[in-house]
C-alpha cells in the first residue's frame, strides 16, 4: 500500500458515548471466552441449553460459529481482496482511495475469524501443533485453509502497517520518528510482493471454504452439493466484499462526513452484478443438470423436507437476482441511498449462501437438532462489536481514511482537510 497524502487520521475524541457501548460488547466477549475455556462451551450451566455458550454437538460440531464468525465474516473482510483485485490485478488506480479503509477491515474481519476458530477449538492447549510440519495432516482442505487464514492475517497487518509507520513519522518521539522513517521505505520497496500474496492468498483459502463440503456427500444436500463450490465460494467472497467497500464508504460519510466519490462507486459496482449473474447461471443451470441423474434425486428424496430445503434455495437465489439487478441499473448505482440498499444485498445474498451451504444443507444422522443459544448469538455480536471498536480507534489515530478532515480531542476542525478522493 503506497503512501497517499489524501489519507488523514480522523482525530476527535475516542470515548464517545457509542465508543463505551462499544467497549461494554468487547468486555462482554472476554467474559464469554473466559467461561468457555474454564468451563467448556456448555458453561458451568452444564446442558442448561438458554446458559450454554454453545448447543454444538457431536452431530453439529460447527453450529454457527464457523458459518457465522468464519464463513460469513471473512467473506464482508474481503473487501481488501475485491478492491485489491481491481487496483492491482486489474491495474485500475483509481481505485487506491478505497485501499487503506477496505485493507484495515480485512485485517479485523480475519482476525476476528481466526480468533473466534480458537476459541471454538475443543482443545484449544494443541493449537501449537500447527506448527510443527512433520505433524500435520499434508492431504486436509482445512489445513489448507487454517494455513492460509494465518498467512493471509499476516499479509493484511503487514499491510496496514505503513499507515502506523506514517502516524509515527510525525510523532513527538524523535527515536520513533527516525525509526519509521527507516523501515517505511524498505516497507514500500516489499509491497509488491506483499500485494502478490495478498491476492493468492485469499484466492486458495476463499475456493477452498467450498470445496471443503465436496466431502460431504451423503451429508448436504444436493441443492448444494456441487463440484462448483469451490468457484462459487470465491464469487460470493468477492460480490460481498464489493458491497461491505460500498456499505463502509456510507456509513463512513454518515459518522464523520466522509466525502464519497460516487461515480467511483458507480463504476466499480457493475462488476458483482456481471459476476453473481454468472453464479446464478451456474447456479441453476448446474442444478437442473445434476438432477437428471437418478443418484441425486434419490439423495433428494432421502433427505427429506423439501419445502424447506426448497424456500431457502429460493430466498437464495432471489436475493442474488435481486441484487444484480438493481447494480445493472445505472440510475440505481448513480444513486447513493439506492446504490447502498444494493451493497447491503450483496453483503445478504453472500451471506446466506455461505449459511445454507454450511449449516442448513448439512444434515447429520438422525436425531440431531441444533439453534443457536442466546449466548451463542452474543457471543458473535460482541465480536462484531470488537471489530467495529478497532476499525473506530484506528481510522482516529492512524492516516486511513482520505476525503475526512481532520480533528484534535475535542472534535474541531484543525484546519488540515485532505483533497478529495478523485
Amino acid at each position: 500500500m503506497a503512501s497517499h497524502a489524501t489519507e488523514t487520521p480522523l482525530g476527535g475524541t475516542i470515548l464517545t458515548p457509542g465508543f463505551k457501548l462499544l467497549l461494554g460488547l468487547c468486555a462482554t466477549w472476554v467474559a464469554l471466552v473466559l467461561v468457555r475455556l474454564v468451563w467448556g462451551l456448555h458453561g458451568p450451566a452444564g446442558q442448561d441449553p438458554l446458559l450454554a455458550i454453545s448447543n454444538q454437538s457431536d452431530g453439529y460440531p460447527w453450529g454457527i460459529w464457523k458459518p457465522l464468525n468464519v464463513v460469513t465474516f471473512t467473506g464482508i473482510a474481503a473487501g481488501a481482496y475485491a478492491v485489491g483485485l481491481l487496483t492491482y490485478g486489474f491495474n485500475r488506480g483509481e481505485y487506491h482511495g478505497l485501499i487503506r479503509s477496505a485493507v484495515l477491515a480485512g485485517a479485523i474481519g480475519y482476525t476476528l475469524g481466526g480468533t473466534s476458530i480458537t476459541v471454538d477449538l475443543g482443545r484449544y492447549w494443541n493449537l501449537w501443533v500447527i506448527f510443527v510440519p512433520q505433524w500435520l495432516n499434508w492431504n486436509s482442505v482445512l489445513l489448507e485453509i487454517a494455513l492460509c487464514v494465518l498467512a493471509y492475517n499476516l499479509v493484511l497487518w503487514i499491510e496496514v502497517s505503513p499507515s502506523i509507520l506514517e502516524r509515527l513519522e510525525r510523532s513527538g518521539s524523535p527515536a520513533a520518528a527516525a525509526r519509521a522513517r527507516a523501515i517505511l521505505p524498505r516497507l514500500r520497496k516489499a509491497m509488491p510482493f506483499v500485494i502478490s500474496l495478498a491476492i493468492v492468498l485469499p484466492t486458495m483459502h476463499q475456493s477452498s471454504l467450498g470445496g471443503l463440503f465436496m466431502v460431504a456427500v451423503t451429508k448436504t444436500h444436493p441443492f448444494w452439493h456441487t463440484g462448483f463450490l469451490p468457484f462459487l465460494f470465491l464469487v460470493t467472497c468477492v460480490t460481498m466484499g464489493f458491497g461491505a467497500v460500498v456499505a463502509l464508504e456510507n456509513l463512513t460519510a454518515l459518522a464523520w462526513g466522509k466525502r464519497i466519490d460516487q461515480p467511483l462507486l458507480a463504476r466499480m459496482s457493475i462488476v458483482p452484478a456481471w459476476l453473481l449473474a454468472a453464479a446464478l447461471v451456474v447456479r441453476v443451470g448446474d442444478i437442473l443438470w445434476r438432477f437428471r441423474d437418478p443418484a441425486v434425486l434419490a439423495r433428494y428424496r432421502l433427505m427429506g423436507h423439501q419445502a424447506f430445503y426448497g424456500s431457502f434455495l429460493l430466498l437464495e437465489l432471489g436475493l442474488f437476482a435481486a441484487a444484480a439487478a438493481l447494480l445493472f441499473r445505472r440510475s440505481v448505482r448513480e444513486n447513493r441511498g439506492k446504490l447502498l440498499g444494493a451493497a447491503f444485498l450483496l453483503i445478504l445474498s453472500g451471506s446466506v449462501y455461505r449459511f445454507d451451504t454450511y449449516l442448513v444443507a448439512y444434515q447429520p444422522a438422525a436425531g440431531w437438532r441444533y439453534f443457536p443459544t442466546p449466548l451463542e448469538i452474543l457471543f458473535s455480536v460482541s465480536l462484531a462489536a470488537i471489530g467495529i471498536t478497532v476499525y473506530v480507534l484506528f481510522v482516529k489515530l492512524f492516516p486511513i481514511l482520505s476525503g475526512v478532515e481532520a480533528t484534535d480531542a475535542h472534535g474541531t476542525a484543525t484546519g488540515a482537510q485532505s483533497a478529495a478522493g478523485h
